[in-house]
């Protein structure tokens, strides 16, 4: 299949796994899966790994509102406050990050396509409940609302993420701007081995519904044919957290892993190493000087 990104024919196999392939761009560098199936609203249909059977363990739930809490705070930090934002998050998932969102914001807006996400969302945050909808995106009567879009840990399920990008983006008030985060994929071979050293997903080096694994120069091409452009594009560690971690491992964390978490918080490895996650606060490239 040509990139669904750039639409270039020519790619290189990279990876094989669950019955398929993750082949990389050799146009825009976009890393894909091949055949190109699934998106957000089946991300768990057939799914072996079920981390959302983890909720009612103590202490995975807390681990999850610390991990957003932080992540709240650095969304807020990088829009400059938001109190006086009216913030849209597509792909709101379990409800975390925008518990934590719908009390900073001055509105709160969120969307999920998995009914079984929303479902989870729906009764671990009653409040939320008529706040985020059970779809895409919201109606279209809402275009040009939002100062804020967040999307987390979302592009990866989206089929054909450019046209996605760029609708979402009609949602934005001038001089509104959108908040990315997502896994940085440079080493996707040393993270798929990592992968299966920790025994994730069942062995599978692979997350059971991504179907696009993004670098920052795939990023920053995707930013482009969306009509966005970077104003701060850098890496945030993931080793370092170890909510992070035991949210991953889904057990206790073993004492070499808090090594490695300790060594990852004073030394930044795991980001130089492609192993972090990608931050992306953007704009529409017009709305620019």
């Amino acid at each position: 299949m040509n990139c669904p990104l750039c639409g270039a024919g020519a790619s290189a196999e990279v990876l094989r796994a669950q019955g398929g392939a993750v082949r990389r761009c050799q146009g825009c560098g976009l890393l894909y899966r091949e055949p190109y199936r699934g998106c957000a609203a089946a991300k768990c249909a057939d799914c072996t790994d079920r981390c959302i059977d983890r909720l009612a363990e103590p202490g995975f739930l807390e681990a999850r509102l610390r991990v957003d809490e932080r992540r709240a705070g650095r969304i807020g930090a990088l829009a400059g406050g938001l109190e006086k934002l009216k913030v849209l998050e597509l792909g709101a998932g379990l409800g975390c990050l925008g518990s934590h969102l719908n009390k900073a914001a001055a509105l709160y807006r969120g969307t999920e396509t998995s009914p079984v996400f929303y479902g989870c969302l729906k009764d671990n945050f009653p409040g939320l409940a008529g706040r985020v909808l059970n779809a895409v995106l919201p109606p279209p009567e809402e275009k040009g609302r939002y100062d804020l879009l967040v999307l987390v840990d979302a592009l990866q399920f989206a089929p054909h993420p450019a046209a996605f990008l760029r609708e979402a983006a009609e949602y934005l008030a001038p001089g509104g701007r959108l908040y990315l985060e997502i896994p940085d994929e440079s080493s996707l071979a040393l993270r798929a081995a990592v992968r299966k050293l920790l025994g994730l997903y069942r062995g599978d080096p692979l997350h059971h519904g991504h179907i696009n694994f993004f670098t920052p120069r795939s990023l920053k091409f995707l930013l482009g044919k969306a009509g966005l452009k970077a104003e701060v594009l850098r890496q945030t560690s993931i080793a370092a957290d170890e909510d992070r971690l035991f949210l991953t491992l889904k057990r206790r964390l073993p004492a070499w892993v808090r090594l490695l978490s300790l060594v990852a918080r004073l030394t930044g490895a795991d980001t130089l190493l492609g192993l972090g996650n990608t931050v992306c606060l953007c704009a529409r490239a017009e709305a620019r000087p």
